[in-house]
């Protein structure tokens, strides 16, 4: 059996843990919208995710575990910070609580926090039953959020019901039109308000359909994949490597503050970060399965295409682009016979819903992006394109200078849509909690350099075994 070859450079993992800390609060503290705090946030979690790839390489094993350390340090002040958070502030927006009050969501906050505690140790306090104890309570914490808010008054959850209506008369969600919730177009494109209806259709792929469905179906409401896909998604990560470290990463992201406020606004954003643990974890423990896990992943998300270079990353053999270019046509075939079903049935439609329409988008003034930050010190609004400019550089840094491994491509993937969105027309809550979501997929992917601080079981193989 292979083992992974470790991650030699050492400062990865307490900058990327800067990052993710950083970006959580970032989008806590406005709800993910534009705000003074919130721009210097983006800033340093922007600035160390470029740090983690572009510093140079540490060899002394002293500095290693040091950094270890210093980066279990700054997930454990992140994670007292973070449930300091649920416990202070309205884990959502559209709250209704019961006769209870907040009462059960605080006691489950309070066995999450000693949950996620216990793994900071050294010791194996309830062993491997730890983590799915504390997915579960995450799970029962969602259901109160979803018990306490069945209806938030936001498009994306009017728009699911509505497409997911009819899809179950038979009819085609991409070729209908959308209620008008706000009573308002500031939130549309020119024109595409008409009689009380957006003249559009279910704007996100196929497979993101599917899946809303299925909690739909036996959950009464779509959310219940989402808070699934939460959960499962931190087990993923939490067996990216073997040690204590993945968890810790893991129980970062599930509780990151606004986690429950995502979840509450129906947000899909959480099927992309689900399909991306499952790739991160197909690369460390199982490659075979890594062109299906990109098929999928290339299939829920229209903008996940930007990310298609970085593949290379995964392969660091002697031949890594023609070993990328098969793993991506694979991967091309599984997302094209997803999509394509829906996509023949009105190519036009299809096209406006999913492509267009996010062109026809208008600048919104409160995003956390820096072209709203620019627009509102100046009155000057920069070209909304800037955001496909900023891609280039953050896609040639992460060629360069990313370790061709699992960690370095989620942490390229993290990179390269901060600076995306960071510069775009539009940038909320969900797109961070994506990116916050991928650089916890890089640290649970991260292999230490040197010896850890408990000792490690050998890793599974990385390359499939010889044929017998």
């Amino acid at each position: 059996m292979n083992t992974p070859s470790p991650d030699d450079r050492a400062l990865f993992a307490p900058l990327v843990a800067i990052a993710a800390v950083g970006l959580g609060y970032a989008i806590q503290v406005s709800n993910g919208n534009l705000h003074p705090e919130s721009v210097t946030w983006l800033t340093v979690a922007l600035v160390t995710s470029t740090l983690a790839l572009v510093l140079p390489t540490l060899r002394r094993e002293d500095a290693a575990r040091h950094a270890e350390r210093v980066a279990v340090l700054v997930l454990g002040a992140g994670l007292i910070w973070q449930f300091a958070q649920l416990t202070t502030t309205s884990p959502a927006m559209y709250l209704r609580p019961g006769k209870g009050g907040f009462q059960p969501f605080l006691m489950g906050i309070a066995a999450a926090a000693v949950l996620a505690g216990a793994g900071l140790g050294s010791g194996s306090w309830l062993g491997r039953w730890r983590m799915p104890l504390l997915v579960g309570v995450h799970l029962a914490l969602g259901y109160w959020i979803l018990r306490a808010s069945p209806q938030p008054h936001i498009d994306v959850f009017a728009w699911h019901v509505e497409a997911l209506r009819a899809l179950g008369r038979g009819v085609n969600p991409y070729a209908i039109t959308m209620p008008d919730i706000y009573g308002h177009d500031l939130f549309y494109g020119p024109g595409l308000l008409v009689d009380g209806r957006v003249q559009v259709g279910f704007p996100y792929p196929p497979l993101s359909l599917l899946i809303a469905g299925a909690g739909y179906v036996l959950g009464g409401d779509y959310r219940w994949s989402n808070l699934v896909a939460m959960g499962l998604a931190a087990l993923l990560m939490t067996h990216c490597r073997p040690g204590r470290w993945p968890a810790v990463a893991a129980a970062v992201f599930l509780f990151t503050p606004r986690t429950f406020f995502v979840l509450e606004q129906g947000w899909t954003d959480t099927y992309v970060v689900l399909l991306l643990a499952l790739t991160v974890w197909c690369a460390c423990r199982s490659p075979r399965m890594l062109p299906v896990a990109l098929g999928l992943l290339f299939a829920i998300k229209h903008y996940m295409v930007l990310a298609a270079p970085l593949v290379v990353l995964l392969h660091p053999g002697a031949s890594p682009w023609r070993a990328t270019v098969r793993t991506l046509l694979k991967a091309a075939a599984l997302a094209a016979i997803i999509t394509l079903p829906f996509a023949v049935l009105d190519p036009a439609a299809f096209f406006q819903d999913l492509i267009g329409f996010q062109f026809r988008q208008p600048f919104r003034v409160e995003s956390l992006s820096y072209l709203a930050w620019w627009n509102q010190r100046t009155g000057v609004r920069p070209p909304s394109l800037l955001g496909f400019v900023a891609v280039l550089p953050a896609l040639g840094l992460a060629l360069w200078r990313a370790p061709r491994t699992p960690a370095g491509f989620a942490l390229a993937v993290g990179l390269l849509f901060m600076a995306f969105f960071a510069f775009s027309k539009q940038a909320f809550c969900n797109y961070y909690y994506f990116i916050v979501a991928a650089l916890c997929c890089a640290l649970a992917a991260w292999n230490a350099p040197a010896r850890p601080l408990e000792a490690r079981t050998p890793a599974p193989a990385t390359t499939p075994p010889p044929a017998t």
